[in-house]
This record gives structure tokens, sequence and C-alpha cells, in this order.
């Protein structure tokens, strides 16, 4: 069958006019050959998008916290900061008879992958204790990203560094100063000694005798990048608070033993963040930029659309025309559809293109869904990583593979509720921090050829 390339918008005001196509998967993800060899293309610029502002989303029982700020011209300003509280190591903890403080240190360890988006030049963090409880050992409460959490202004703690999440430390083993041991890449901050001595080290026993009553003094901490330090654009920095213990305070004192002698020892007080004691606080101000005013615009189909993590925004998408594929052929198969975006890159910023997008359905309790896809329970299923959407950086696209969604609403198996792009996966807490980017993308209302394009595959069986 000879391939053709047809814009279904031209398709409608000219009879269906066909031309001819030297390189149909030129921009694509790679397609089987057969689909190529006994395929005609539809190549659509007929897709509409709407930008709309993301809601709040859990930012507690995450696997990253992120702390960041990010200052552009097209975005505004976006302040992420960390939330968390501290558990006692056991219960009953006794620090010994006379214990006299040495140092204390916040440990924060990287998050695994991805850990830095935007400048990877020197950054200032700051500790302040928050004035309202977070821990409860009864229910864990979930908290949302545009929870403002109330704080003590008096910083407890603070320290300039490179997010050198690469490079492993080396440092001197307490207690033996001429020993060094070499450490994972982590961010360790010093915190003020008196405010350990009043807070944690002169405690009772009874205070010290559960997670619980400690939380109820001691509340928690919370983390926020220094603005007037910050690089030009700034950034974010992910953190693990998931993994119990990976992010800690370490508490290194000295105490009279039982021969009357001082001893040194450590103690540390673990971040359990999968039991929801840790939560961004997210703040994204936006006003007079061109990501506002496109929010702020009601119509129906965008020309750009800015893409934002951190519960920033998300994209509707809509496909106006299926129904006149129809009218290609009596028994019309779809063998493969692709919907293309075409990103801007950056000016002079390093905040570049998000690595990725996420698609899903809206079902009909408007709750998000799978498409066929990548529903392991649908027969269609591609499986995981094959529906696509990572940035291709040399083409400036990306490409989602929405074959068995584009056939349902072609066939009308279900109505269509909505179809939407984001930045994160929808179907689990964990992961909703984990793309805390930005793109701008081509939408719909776009002049360029380069606009958001829905590119169909399809066979008449005749």
């Amino acid at each position: 069958m000879k391939l053709k390339n047809i814009d279904l918008l031209t398709l409608l005001i000219s009879l269906f006019a066909l031309s001819s196509c030297n390189n149909p998967d030129g921009i694509g993800l790679d397609i089987e050959p057969d689909i190529l060899l006994n395929s005609s293309i539809v190549d659509s610029s007929t897709v509409f998008t709407k930008l709309i502002k993301e809601d709040s989303v859990a930012s507690n029982y995450t696997e990253r916290s992120v702390l960041a700020y990010m200052k552009d011209d097209e975005f505004g300003e976006t302040t992420s900061n960390i939330v968390f509280a501290l558990t006692l190591p056991s219960s009953n903890v006794s620090f010994g008879t006379n214990p006299i403080l040495d140092s204390a240190v916040l440990v924060m360890s990287y998050s695994s992958s991805s850990p830095l988006y935007g400048d990877s030049l020197k950054y200032k963090v700051n500790v302040n204790q928050l004035n309202e409880t977070l821990y409860s050992a009864t229910k864990q409460k979930v908290f949302y990203t545009n929870k403002e959490w109330n704080v003590n202004a008096a910083i407890v703690g603070s320290k300039e560094f490179f997010p050198a999440y690469n490079d492993s430390l080396n440092i001197n083993l307490y207690g033996h100063q001429d020993s060094i041991v070499k450490i994972a890449p982590q961010l360790r901050i010093p915190l003020n000694n008196q405010f350990v001595v009043d807070n944690i080290l002169s405690l009772d026993s009874a205070t010290l005798s559960t997670s619980q009553l400690f939380a109820n003094h001691f509340k928690g901490l919370r983390l926020s990048i220094d603005k007037i330090s910050a690089p030009a654009n700034g950034g974010a920095i992910s953190l693990d608070t998931y993994t119990e213990g990976a992010s800690r305070l370490e508490i290194y004192y000295r105490y009279t033993n039982s021969e009357d002698k001082q001893d040194t020892t450590s103690i540390s007080f673990p971040i359990a963040g999968s039991s929801g004691t840790a939560a961004t606080e997210v703040k994204w101000e936006n006003t007079g930029t061109p990501a506002r005013t496109t929010l702020d615009n009601p119509a129906k189909n965008h020309e750009k659309l800015y893409l934002k993590g951190l519960a920033g925004t998300k994209i509707k998408v809509e496909f106006p025309y299926l129904d006149s594929l129809k009218r290609l052929g009596k028994n019309l198969a779809i063998n493969r559809a692709e919907l293309i975006f075409t990103a801007e890159e950056p000016q002079q910023t390093s905040l570049t293109p998000l690595s990725a997008l996420r698609i899903y359905s809206w079902d009909l309790a408007h709750q998000p869904a799978l498409i066929p896809d990548e529903n392991p329970s649908d027969a269609r299923y591609l499986g995981a990583g094959y529906v696509g959407g990572v940035y291709n950086s040399t083409k400036k696209i990306y490409v989602i593979n929405v074959t068995g969604y584009i056939q349902d609403l072609f066939r009308k198996k279900h109505p269509n509720y909505g179809t939407y792009i984001t930045t994160y996966d929808f179907y689990g807490r964990t992961g909703r921090l984990n793309a805390p980017g930005r793109s701008v993308l081509l939408g719909g209302a776009s002049s360029s050829p380069d606009k958001v394009k829905l590119k169909i595959y399809y066979s008449d069986l005749k």
C-alpha cells in the first residue's frame, strides 16, 4: 500500500486530499517495518491544548522531598521547603550521666536518581524549628504541597554547599580524630549546639520515652534555600527522606561512665518519611509572567503551554476531529498513534525541559486512569516504558504512544471524559514530586509547523 501523509485539518477542508510522505517515521518512536509498509498516515495539526493549574498534591509519603528555589521570566519564582519530624531510635532514650554535647549534624542523603535539576552552583540552606507537630503515632495525616507550615523565625543551622551528589565525603571518625572514613554523598548541616542542648539533650526521661512525646515537644524542622545567595536561576535538590535513617540528626557527645571517666558516643534520630513524617511545602509566585497570563486566559486552545512540576500545571488535550477519519475508509484500522509535543529550549537558563511527560485519562468519576497502552490489565499493554514521552534533546520533542487509547476514542468504546498531560506518575503517592522541572511546549493554537500533533498510522481493511 502506498504511504501517505495527511494533515487532518486540510483533510476536512480539501475533501481529504492525499500527498506522499518520504520519511514517515522521522519524528516518531521506532516504528515496526510492517506498520510502515502497510499503513497510510494522518499527520494532524488539529489538537486542542489548554493549560490548567494543577491541584495541590500529597507531599508526604513521597520517595523524595524537594528543596528548591527557581526563578525565570516565563514561570516566575518557585520555592520548595522540606519539613520533617525526628523520631527516637528506640523507646526510653537516655544520654547517660552528665552528657556534654560536642556537635550535632543534620545529615540529608541525596535521592538515588536525578537529585539535581538546575544550577550546580553554590547554595545556602537554612534550618528552622517547626511551631506545629508533624508526627503522629496513631494516625499520620496526609499533608499537601500548598500547606504553609508555622515555623520559628530563629535559624538554628545553616550550610553553604555545592550539590555534589556524585562525590563521596571523607570525615573524621568521632572519638578517633586520626581516623578518616569515606561516606556516601550527603548534605551535612551543623546545628546550633545550644539549640540541641535545650531541645534534646536536656529533656527528661518521660519526654524521651516515646517518639510521640518527643515530637510533641520538639515539633520538627524545616529546610529552606536562602534566596539572597541562591544562583541566578536556582534549582531543585531532591533528598531521600523516605528511607528510614537515610536522612537523620546525628548527635556526638561525651558522658560520664561507670568508672567516673568521660566516654564519647553518638546517637542518631532518624527521619522516617515512609511513615509520612516528611513533607514538601511549595509556593509559586507567578504574577505578570507568561505562565500566569496563559492560566488566566479561558481560551480552549493555547498557543504556548507552560508545563511545570511541583504541583504547578497540567495540560488538557482534545482530539476534535477523530470522527472524520471514517471518511478515509469503511473499515479503518488504526495501527499506531503518536501524540507529539515540541519543546522550546530555554534561553540563558539552566532550567532545562522536563525529562519526560506523563499522560492519563479521566474516568467516569473524574479520577485519573491509565490509558490502555500502559494498563497491565489491557491486552494492548505495551510494557513499562514503551509509551514513551521521554524528551529527545536532539529533536526537541516528546513522543507519546497512544495507539490503544486513540483506537478506543475512534470506536467510541467509552466516553472521552478528558485527556491530560502532567509531569508525574499520578497513580501512586511516592513519585509525585519526582519531576520538579518545567517545559515550554508549542500548543494547538500555535502558528508554528512544530505545534502539537497527533500522528496516526492506519489501514483500510476494506
